[in-house]
């Protein structure tokens, strides 16, 4: 399906560059179509890391924390450092893994296990301390439906520090306060979700006699997935702006534009790594976002192998929604999120319409 829209909107192109004068009308569905799939390809990718790191988490627990059945406050908090950070080191870093740019995977690994850590730790805490209350004060949760319930969503209020600590650690590493503000917001959602989820299999499993290490199991994982799909489905809808790779190094992959300055290049450090292409400089453009416009600055690379619908650009242009960036052999369309659901004009690269 994917590879199918890839050629479509290649074509596409070509044809407008040939100036064959492709309408707008066969474009725009093609157009949306890419939209939805990269946000669900960036959800799938989340959602998959997220599972592992809770996995990861679970299985270094088992292997390294006190293995009594003592439930202590060194426990706790053991377990969720090993939970929360793996769920954050995978789901803060799986853009760089995509990218393959391993210098950037450590580091926002780095940062995704700390602050996932910090956030385990307390959720974990904060779970037992409720699930201990509740049963002391209202009785056994078998007892009661409304217990049982009660204490599910106890449990994921619990677990929505987790999930706000490694979204908030996804816009900390990548120092962008969009990113901040969307993925808080997208990994509480999980957290509270997975936290629900987590308990609800937790305290079923152990009411029905099961193993607890096998629903611990499950239910990190899951807790783990909904913290990454979610805090990515939030940033995904809310992102201002992103660029499309039509043409080169990871054609398909959709980038969002949620930094003032969003440096791209071939650089391994770069928000937006474009490989494999010699012509493109390390740093060879930035993308700044100023107020509502955003302008694209040639960052001392030659102007031929910089261009905005088949313009050089040599020092600055301002990039208007549907805009062909081509750096090098790479070709990139810029797209704000208020133009996706709103009619648009014909334009013709190459051809000014403003």
């Amino acid at each position: 399906m994917e590879s199918t829209l890839n050629r479509r909107t290649l074509w596409i192109g070509r044809s407008l560059a040939l100036g064959h004068g492709v309408s707008y009308n066969k474009v725009q569905s093609p157009s949306r179509e890419f939209v939805a799939m990269a946000l669900v390809t960036r959800i799938y990718f989340n959602a998959v890391f997220g599972g592992l790191g809770g996995l990861l988490g679970w299985m270094l627990f088992s292997i390294f924390a006190n293995k009594t059945d003592d439930v202590t406050f060194f426990r706790l908090v053991v377990d969720g450092l090993f939970i929360g950070g793996g769920i954050g080191a995978f789901v803060v870093s799986v853009e760089a893994l995509r990218d393959r740019s391993w210098l950037r995977f450590v580091r926002l690994a780095c940062v995704g296990m700390l602050l996932g850590g910090l956030g385990g730790a307390l959720g974990m805490c904060l779970a037992e301390m409720t699930n201990y209350l509740l049963v002391s004060r209202m009785g056994a949760i078998r007892e009661s439906v409304f217990i049982f319930l009660l204490t599910v969503i106890a449990r994921g209020l619990s677990f929505t520090l987790l999930g706000l600590f490694v979204g908030a650690s996804e816009g900390l590493a990548a120092r962008s306060r969009g990113k901040f503000s969307y993925g808080t917001l997208g990994g509480a959602l999980g957290g509270f979700v997975g936290g629900c989820l987590f308990g609800l299999i937790y305290l079923l499993t152990l009411q029905s006699g099961g193993e607890a290490s096998f629903a611990g199991a499950a239910g990190f994982v899951i807790m783990g997935a909904s913290i990454g799909s979610l805090s990515a489905l939030v940033q995904g809808v809310f992102q201002p702006a992103s660029v499309k790779v039509l043409r080169g190094w990871q054609e398909g992959r959709e980038y969002p534009l949620d930094k003032i300055d969003t440096h791209v290049g071939r650089d391994e450090a770069a928000d937006i790594a474009l490989f494999r292409d010699m012509k493109v400089e390390k740093q060879h453009v930035i993308i700044q976002r100023d107020g509502d416009r955003y302008l694209l600055l040639n960052n001392g690379a030659p102007p031929d192998f910089t261009r905005v619908n088949d313009r050089p650009v040599a020092q600055m242009i301002e990039l208007h929604d549907d805009d062909k960036i081509q750096l090098g052999n790479v070709l990139l369309r810029f797209q704000r999120r208020e133009a996706r659901n709103r009619p648009r004009p014909g334009r013709v690269p190459g051809v000014p319409s403003r």
